[in-house]
């Protein structure tokens, strides 16, 4: 009986339950005939994702260099729902045309916008094995900075499909003797129109209001740097005004099911405040040093804190990315920009694998929270119930032969008496 109690409760696990599905509809370089469009390069994808109630609405593209992921949601107008979006003003050099390319038809209400924006990658020689960004000046021979403007794309439409929006880079150009080539950088964004998991780690749970992405670096000639350590400068923007402040909260959880050994989730908000109609980036604290996850492979990463974008002087990336088109008057809304770091020390750093991978998630209104699951719940009541269960058993068992025993020798006594 206790045996199939125990696996009755380690059948039960936890399923994500809320939240709604979505529609999605994919669009590649819209405003062109053709799917493929030179003027557009390296190319745009729009996906109109349509609820219950409301639509959202994303624009990833890398033209003009730094890849950038707009989301724009809107009402569920009883007709047309879809944006009006030009890529080949998109990719003009007139700032004009670019501030024309997104435009929203008759009975469609803008409810809230925000996006993020990868500005610069940090190179540095870890020689004192710190795993700490911020020990090294970045005017010294211990730095190389990386210019997303400067980049040269794929064509994202070629390797894209309708959920899965894929950037790889083509080369750097002449920055740094041209150390990225060949699909030596990835961004992956993964559309979803449900609640789940993901299926590798770190096993984010996502919802249909959120967009996972991979970032992924493999096979860079990091030259003479033989401890080379990596971060990425990131710009998150809203629709809000520019006065209003940022903030990044971590939670902490007394289970690691889903992810071995983190026991904590970030989560980046554009409006603390107000979370459940703002945006936010989250992610966990790890990434992997190969392809194929593990613990094993798994080392940290960490945030250099929040910053004033014109502390960190990034203003000229935002308005060289798609974000500018949409918010003409970029320097007057909400934005912060933070470095995500990779590695921890002792870990071997980036030139042990070649190779590093983060997870992590854009969405709209509260973050997706881990619980415990009812699997975990019904190990732990396994775990802590039946030992409890075998003590008051046995005890009884205990008490009820004692007083058998007892019974028994007195009936003897009894019976021996009378024959005497």
């Amino acid at each position: 009986m206790l045996v199939k109690l125990f696996i009755a409760l380690l059948s039960f696990s936890y399923v994500q339950s809320d939240g709604q599905n979505r529609e999605m509809i994919t669009n590649f370089n819209p405003g062109c005939q053709a799917q493929k469009c030179p003027e557009c390069s390296p190319g745009v994808v729009y996906v109109v994702s349509k609820g219950d109630n409301d639509v959202l609405h994303y624009v990833i593209s890398a033209i003009g260099g730094p890849p950038t992921a707009l989301v724009i949601k809107t009402n569920k107008p009883k007709g047309r729902s879809q944006l009006n979006i030009d890529c080949k003003k998109m990719a003009s050099k007139n700032d004009t045309e670019r501030k024309d390319s997104i435009t929203k038809p008759e009975g469609v209400k803008v409810l809230y916008s925000f996006g993020v924006v990868f500005s610069r990658l940090f190179q540095y020689n870890d020689t004192a094995d710190k795993a700490d960004i911020t020990s090294y000046n970045i005017n010294s021979t211990n730095w190389r900075v990386y210019d997303f403007t400067e980049f040269e794309w794929q064509d994202i439409t070629q390797w894209s499909s309708n959920n899965l929006i894929v950037m790889k880079v083509k080369d750097s150009g002449l920055v740094k003797d041209a150390a990225f080539y060949n699909e030596s950088l990835v961004l992956q964004f993964h559309l979803f129109d449900h609640s789940d998991r993901s299926t590798e780690l770190p096993h984010l749970q996502y919802n249909a209001d959120s967009t996972q992405f991979d970032f992924t670096l493999q096979n860079i000639d990091t030259g003479n740097y033989s401890t080379a350590r990596w971060g990425l400068e990131a710009v998150l923007l809203g629709a809000d005004k520019k006065s209003l402040q940022m903030s990044i909260e971590t939670q902490k959880s007394i289970d690691d099911e889903y992810t071995p050994g983190v026991f904590q989730t970030s989560n980046w908000y554009t409006k603390p405040g107000d979370k459940g109609s703002g945006g936010y980036l989250q992610w966990k604290p790890v990434c992997y040093l190969k392809s194929s996850r593990a613990r094993s492979v798994a080392t940290k990463v960490d945030t250099t804190g929040l910053h004033s974008t014109i502390d960190v002087n990034v203003e000229g990336f935002l308005q060289s990315s798609i974000m500018y088109t949409y918010y003409p008057d970029i320097t007057n809304i909400s934005r912060f920009a933070t470095n995500f770091t990779f590695g921890l020390t002792k870990d071997g750093g980036f030139t042990t694998t070649n190779y590093t991978s983060w997870t992590a998630q854009l969405g709209y209104g509260a973050p997706p929270e881990d619980k415990v699951s009812s699997l975990v719940v019904g190990v732990i009541s396994a775990g802590l119930g039946i030992p409890v269960i075998l003590i008051l058993f046995g005890g009884l068992f205990v008490i009820i032969k004692k007083k058998t025993a007892k019974g028994e020798y007195t009936e003897v006594g009894q019976d021996n008496s009378s024959i005497q």
